[in-house]
């Protein structure tokens, strides 16, 4: 039984490890999760007039459902799953030893999401933009944006640590490091899927006439 909880303890342990093992990888991911936004916003600000007025015309029509013959997907599942896939290739790039700048690469996509998104429903909307910000965009993001970081970290440092066991032929504590990684993104899986319940609940409520 002792064995048991030492064992639980130590991949709750490694586990941690993962997420939060490097300070400084955590910055280095932040880093560029706020890069991506500062493009996304300059991406949006330097639009041409008339791609900004269609893709502005689209945002009011999605939002306030105008045209009923319109099909628009479910907000839970469409944000669910572009979610997960956006994870899923943060994992599958910390899995390569090589292939874990990707995970970088997808954060910073994920912050020019937001940041052009934001951009544009400020633009758009005007004052009620940035109430529609604060109670439609932000509750989930209090969320998603730490998850996506330490996810990040977590396929960062699990590259370099594949990249250290390959010099010292340590499998073993690879295997158990494994365990702990794909542990931090079962858990991050869960709080990504909080998130976009909470924004399929205020949705509506936000959009209410």
């Amino acid at each position: 039984m002792k064995r048991v909880q030492i064992n639980k303890r130590y991949t709750l342990n490694q586990a941690v490890s993962v997420a939060f093992g490097s300070k400084k990888v955590l910055l280095i991911c932040a880093f560029f999760f706020l890069t991506g936004i500062s493009t996304g916003i300059f991406l949006e600000l330097t639009m041409a007039f008339d791609e900004k007025t269609s893709l502005a015309g689209y945002l009011k029509q999605y939002l306030y459902m105008e045209g009923s013959n319109v099909d628009y997907p479910n907000p839970f599942f469409s944000s669910l799953t572009s979610n997960l896939l956006l994870l899923l290739i943060i994992f599958l790039a910390g899995l390569s030893a090589l292939g874990f700048p990707a995970a970088l690469a997808a954060i910073t996509y994920q912050g020019m999401a937001l940041g052009f998104c934001t951009g544009l429903i400020i633009e758009t909307l005007k004052d009620k933009g940035m109430l529609m910000i604060l109670t439609s965009l932000v509750p989930q993001n209090l969320i998603l944006i730490p998850a996506f970081i330490l996810a990040a970290a977590a396929a960062v440092n699990y590259g370099l640590y594949s990249l250290r066991s390959r010099h010292m032929a340590s499998k073993k504590n690879l295997k158990d490091f494994s365990g702990s990684y794909i542990l931090v993104m079962m858990f991050l899986c869960l709080a990504i899927g909080l998130a976009c319940g909470l924004e399929a609940i205020l949705y509506p409520i936000v959009l209410s006439p």
